[in-house]
């Protein structure tokens, strides 16, 4: 129901120019550290990161509102903490607003910050829980890319999960860059060939 709901959504918003889920479609790719609570301790689970993203509201060059799913698939490792091996994953549902750098595929800012908040499943092990997960972001360009460092936090409600705190790296991908050479005017980025 859920992924229904996010193909139809660039279809609402009758103020906004008409524009292609191409338009509308964000994604990132990198790796992420949770860190599970267990009392006053914490204990790293590592993984792979994914961020596919859509934008809902897609008006302005520099500013998006978007339904995300950043979720990380990876292993937690027997510690001093939790005495235990086992696959962790985080599968979180988020609206986030967007404002300056990889807000849309005409941004125009060097920088870019993101702040968002939503609900989300943990399963960790035999343990499985749900919450609610806030999450803060950062983007630049990096080299001949852009980047973005992402905060987030899982408060677990339901099932016995783990709180959590999560940071992760990831490489913002897409043809935006390309067209950007041509559309922007930020001369310092346009002679990275």
């Amino acid at each position: 129901m859920l992924f229904l709901f996010v193909l139809l959504l660039p279809h609402l918003g009758h103020a906004q120019k008409k524009s292609t889920l191409k338009d509308r479609w964000r994604n990132s790719i990198g790796a992420s550290v949770h860190l599970l609570h267990v009392n006053e301790n914490v204990s790293p689970a590592f993984g792979l990161f994914y961020n596919p993203q859509i934008n809902i509201v897609n008006k302005y060059a520099d500013f998006s509102l978007a339904a995300t799913m950043p979720l990380t698939l990876g292993a937690h490792i027997k510690d001093t903490w939790i005495e235990e091996s086992f696959f962790y994953g985080h599968i979180p549902a988020v609206l986030e607003a967007n404002l300056g750098h990889y807000s849309t595929r005409d941004f125009r800012s060097n920088i870019g910050m993101s702040l968002g908040a939503g609900y989300g499943a943990q399963i960790a092990g035999s343990r499985i829980g749900s919450g609610v997960v806030g999450t803060v972001s950062a983007r630049t360009w990096f080299f001949k890319g852009s980047l973005t460092i992402r905060y987030m936090f899982h408060y677990n409600v339901q099932g016995n999960g783990y709180d959590t705190h999560c940071l992760s790296l990831a490489v913002n991908m897409g043809n935006y860059f390309k067209k950007l050479d041509h559309m922007n005017k930020m001369s310092k980025f346009q002679n990275f060939k």
